[in-house]
């Protein structure tokens, strides 16, 4: 029997559908009610025509792309995707890293980043200043406050 691969053309999400995944899969659209065991030629004809209406398993998206499996990875269903740029972790960082929810490049990035700000203290007292907005018309603008001095 034909297998078949629905994917999702915004989030990378794949699943590869046998018989009975389709016939789940349009039976929740309501294409099917309780046959047996539906002619297989249908099922996939049925199954192809319907990828429009299709919702993805991760983001929700209605619309998807069918296609044959991938010939070129044995375990494409397997696989996992980074959870930053969506895109395929390598088989090489999984077996050193099992438990990677993200690419090297992405995982340099959350590592590398500038997010470590000191925060700004009250030269008077010591609290922690905080960002507010000044009054008046026009343009906004911020300033650091202190809560505690005003």
């Amino acid at each position: 029997m034909e297998r078949l691969e629905i994917s999702c053309p915004d989030c990378h999400w794949h699943l590869i559908c046998d018989h009975l995944a389709m016939v789940r899969q349009l039976t929740t659209l309501g294409m099917f009610r309780r046959e047996e065991e539906p002619n297989a030629d249908l099922v996939v004809e049925l199954f192809r025509r319907s990828a429009g209406k299709l919702s993805c398993g991760d983001c929700s998206r209605i619309g998807l792309k069918v296609d044959l499996p991938r010939d070129d990875e044995e375990e494409w269903d397997q696989r996992r995707v980074c959870q930053v740029c969506r895109q395929p972790i390598p088989l090489e960082r999984l077996e050193v890293f099992p438990d990677a929810d993200t690419c090297v490049g992405c995982r340099e990035k959350l590592d590398n980043a500038d997010d470590h700000a000191t925060p700004d203290f009250c030269p008077k007292c010591g609290e922690i200043m905080s960002l507010s907005t000044s009054r008046g018309g026009g343009m906004t603008r911020y300033k650091m406050r202190c809560p505690r001095c005003k």
